[in-house]
């Protein structure tokens, strides 16, 4: 017998004090399509966000493919296998063009596919090339949701398809056009589970579900899909993209280095470095700042991904998130030694590669902070508070450790 490609056992969650999803089972098989379309507030996103394994669980367990990849104890494993994801934010990075954005869908997915054809589709295949921040809303809704619908488009393997309200903002052509994908990729073997308001979305459904009762449906009939992509595998696709996301926006030198460089203009407005040439502690303390800093700031391809809830999309396909580890290395060992010609008079290449580690665990600390308080209302305050006392004292034993090799 066939294992479901998506079931979630007893799952119950809990919003603030509220519990909006008590000891809830649900199971999409694979030729499944199911509309949940219960009313405003009765738990339709938070299915679907917890089927992506974004939301902390109270109770229960979530299984795709029939392994287990998310329980109550927040044990979470990466699925075995690719899954097409359409939030209610439409989840996109603004400085990415379209074809950019899909063509990351496809890696993740380890395939390659024509998609100029689906653009054409939904009217966008003239603006493949535009920035997403440059496109309206309607249009970005687009984007997102032919990007939740790929994973099964490339794929002749039976893939789950999750989507939050995917009708919202489209035009009536482009919703035929999305009844018509969802019907195909359902014959294909696919399971799809969609929460909406819209009924005629309900032309896709052979089930639906309220929340508290499940009724069988009778769908459109349609052909199935099978224009599937090429096998790609993919290696290092979060390190390569986090280099993409830094280069195309070079947020690591507008926020990171910028910080940095202005705490080098002020110590220098305060002190003269040449005066205190006997303390070696204070200089070298001085010159590693700047390392410090750019931990500090945080790390800029994080902070982007925070926009239209992006990364959200990344938690839910990866297990380690696009990041800038190698970019703040080289900013931490590129701004010591820029600091090192300024407050010391001899070149130590061991502090330069100190200064880089400084930057590189600085920026992984800060970044872990961020990701484990994403889901409470005010993570920045709680990331800030935390912040100073924890890294300055390691900060300062390894500013007299160094001032040693000097």
């Amino acid at each position: 017998m066939t294992d479901p490609l998506l079931q979630l056992n007893g799952v119950t969650i809990r919003r603030g004090t509220e519990t909006v999803l008590s000891n809830f089972n649900l199971s999409v098989k694979g030729g499944e399509c199911i509309i949940l379309n219960g009313e405003n507030g009765s738990g339709k996103s938070t299915v679907i966000e917890a089927s992506a394994r974004l939301l902390p669980m109270d109770k229960g367990e979530i299984f795709h493919h029939g392994k287990l990849v998310y329980d109550y104890e927040g044990r979470k494993k990466k699925p075995s296998f690719p899954f097409g994801l359409t939030l209610q934010s439409n989840c996109l990075v603004p400085s990415q063009t379209i074809n950019q954005h899909l063509e990351t869908v496809c890696k993740i997915s380890q395939s390659n596919f024509d998609f100029l054809p689906i653009l054409e589709m939904y009217g966008l295949s003239h603006r493949k090339n535009d920035k997403i921040a440059h496109l309206s809303g309607g249009q970005q809704r687009k984007v997102s949701v032919i990007a939740g619908l790929i994973p099964a488009m490339v794929s002749k393997q039976p893939r789950l398809i999750l989507l939050d309200e995917p009708d919202s903002g489209l035009d009536d052509k482009s919703i035929d056009v999305l009844i018509n994908h969802i019907n195909q990729l359902r014959n294909a073997g696919n399971g799809i589970l969609i929460a909406t308001h819209d009924n005629r979305l309900f032309k896709c459904a052979t089930k639906l579900n309220n929340l508290m009762e499940e009724i069988e449906h009778t769908p459109m009939e349609s052909k199935p899909w099978d224009n599937h992509g090429k096998s790609s595998p993919t290696s290092f696709i979060s390190l390569k993209m986090g280099w993409q996301y830094n280069i195309s926006t070079l947020s690591n030198i507008q926020r990171n280095w910028l910080a940095a460089l202005l705490l080098i203009g002020g110590l220098l407005s305060l002190v003269e470095p040449l005066s205190l040439s006997e303390n070696k502690i204070l200089l070298v303390g001085f010159t590693l700042s700047s390392a410090l800093t750019i931990g500090l700031v945080g790390d800029p391809v994080i902070s982007l991904l925070y926009e239209q809830r992006a990364i959200d999309w990344w938690r839910s396909q990866v297990q380690i998130i696009p990041n800038s580890s190698v970019e703040s290395f080289l900013s931490g060992c590129l701004l010591t030694l820029f600091s090192m010609q300024i407050f010391l008079e001899n070149l130590e290449w061991s502090l330069v590669l100190i200064g880089g580690l400084i930057a590189l665990l600085t920026t992984t600390f800060v970044s872990f902070l961020q990701l484990s308080t994403i889901r409470l209302a005010r993570s920045n305050a709680v990331f800030i508070r935390l912040l100073t006392p924890i890294l300055i004292l390691p900060w300062a034993l390894v500013v007299d450790y160094s001032a040693t090799l000097v």
